[in-house]
């Protein structure tokens, strides 16, 4: 199904599952696409309708003409899926990046908000976990930005993240940065993630990288009156605990569930259990 962002960009989504109780709306990780929700949609759908949605650009829709995304406008494109589907109100459910738009969508739209999940995130300025420096900020925005415009160098580049070899090191960088577990997370979804990123319009990842470092909602959180869950995995490294445990502090009535020895996409290494997490929640709160 197609909407149409405020300035008229195309915007592909679709809707699962059978009207009952409280639909939900998803919000994928930074470069990446609907592939992420394999095995959360199909859970969902049996009682709800789940409403799923690629950022502009992603999941092989065309480049925005206007590549100078921004997380603002991700959560204005999800409102204009949300409006389009006709749906009540909804439980956003943000991934990784999808965090980021997920508390967006609450600063700019919280009419269409009913709850919030956020699995694995941070709630802006990631690099703040290894320096606070606005100088460090700005150098690594402007070094992705910078690199996304030059095309010559960035074609080959993503080019060999599509082949084997470069699948292979991906691959290992994910598993020592616990953005995967070796064991427990499916070759399928890393390669299907992989793959999607390679075929992104390199100044559509430039700036999207650059978005996703500058953005903050830290005032946000204070301000969050809906039932919210916060879910994380000790191994996370790229959005560790403590992250997660300083959401939940700023959030008010907020739950966190921990999974042990788990990374940054616990969502789909241990699908069974975070969905008996969130069903608790959902239950607990009648949604």
């Amino acid at each position: 199904m197609h909407a149409r962002g405020s300035d008229g960009q195309a915007l592909d989504y679709r809707i699962e599952g059978r009207a009952g109780r409280t639909p939900m709306l998803t919000a994928h990780g930074l470069v990446s696409t609907v592939h992420h929700w394999m095995f959360f949609n199909p859970h969902y759908a049996g009682e709800r309708q789940i409403v799923s949605w690629d950022y502009r650009g992603h999941g092989g829709q065309e480049a925005p003409r206007d590549r100078e995304v921004s997380v603002a406008q991700f959560a204005d494109d999800a409102h204009a899926v949300w409006r389009a589907s006709r749906l009540a109100p909804t439980i956003v459910v943000g991934l990784s990046f999808g965090v980021q738009v997920a508390l967006e969508i609450w600063r700019r739209h919280p009419d269409m908000v009913r709850a919030l999940v956020l699995i694995c995130g941070t709630p802006g300025h990631p690099l703040d976990r290894v320096s606070a420096s606005p100088l460090l900020r700005r150098a690594a925005i402007g070094l992705f930005r910078g690199l996304g415009r030059q095309r010559m160098l960035a074609r080959p580049v993503l080019a060999l993240m599509r082949t084997k070899l470069g699948v292979r090191l991906q691959r290992e960088l994910a598993y020592a940065t616990g953005g995967a577990h070796r064991e427990d997370c499916p070759a399928e979804v890393l390669e299907g993630l992989f793959g999607h990123a390679a075929r992104l319009d390199p100044e559509l990842i430039g700036n999207l990288i650059g978005a996703y470092l500058d953005h903050t909602a830290e005032d946000v959180l204070p301000t969050i009156t809906v039932p919210t869950l916060i879910v994380s995995g000790d191994r996370d490294q790229l959005t560790p605990v403590a992250t997660a445990e300083r959401m939940q502090r700023a959030i008010s009535g907020s739950e966190l569930v921990v999974f042990p020895g788990h990374t940054h996409l616990v969502q789909v290494e241990q699908p069974q259990a975070v969905h008996a997490a969130i069903d608790a929640f959902l239950r607990a709160r009648a949604l």
